[in-house]
């Protein structure tokens, strides 16, 4: 038996080939929302970074 043949009865035989889309797509809504939650975060950290800096400049 091949490795590959043996890859897709494994596969077949604990179900994994039938949940593998969902968990594909799953995985990737996570990923990119994980993505933009970082960027959405960094962006406001600076942006009240800039604002302090300002208000400290002001006081001065």
């Amino acid at each position: 038996m091949k490795f590959g043949e043996a890859w897709n009865q494994a596969a077949e035989t604990t179900g994994v080939d039938q949940g593998s889309g969902d968990l594909n797509l799953g995985f990737a809504i996570l990923i990119l929302s994980l993505e933009i939650a970082w960027w959405v975060g960094l962006g406001l950290f600076i942006r009240r970074r800039h604002h302090q800096r300002e208000n400290t400049a002001d006081e001065l």
